[in-house]
């Protein structure tokens, strides 16, 4: 006698019924198991992640660094701008292999300005970096500079 096999995906749930000589066993898979099998999706970019992203300061050795494509201006803060404060911030951004800004930590600090620098710097499109001509993600500094005049 053969046993019949079908599997139905509910949700993060898979239930197996296995009919053999009359006995039917039910059983899930572990959530782990099956959110592992998607693709893995990471803030900035809602295309799937390809390949692992390196951690902040990890080098990455590439034939072409990642070039800015599409800039966008901060919004000068008003308390910084009614402070007379200027200056430059520099923001590290991780860019995805799909040129997306997925992470971003400060370099150089001015404190009222570093939080109007990530916002800009996160809406920023790059070129990516490319490794054996094939892009792949890397951490790149972006100087934003706030001037008064």
């Amino acid at each position: 006698m053969t046993a019949a096999l079908r599997s139905t995906a509910v949700a993060t749930t898979v239930a197996c019924l296995v009919v053999a000589c009359g006995c039917v066993t039910t059983w899930s898979r572990p959530e782990g198991e099956l959110a592992a099998q998607k693709p893995e999706l990471h803030a900035g970019c809602s295309e799937p992640v390809h390949q692992p992203r390196p951690e902040y300061k990890t080098r990455v050795t590439v034939d072409q660094l990642a070039e800015a494509i599409r800039k966008v201006a901060p919004e000068y803060p008003k308390t910084a701008m009614e402070a007379g404060i200027e200056g430059m911030v520099v923001v590290a951004a991780l860019v995805c292999e799909h040129g997306h800004v997925v992470d971003t930590r400060i370099v150089k600090s001015i404190p009222m300005l570093d939080a109007a620098a990530v916002a800009a710097v996160q809406q920023w499109t790059y070129q990516p970096a490319l490794a054996s001509r094939k892009p792949v993600p890397c951490w790149v500094e972006a100087p934003v500079m706030f001037r008064l005049h």
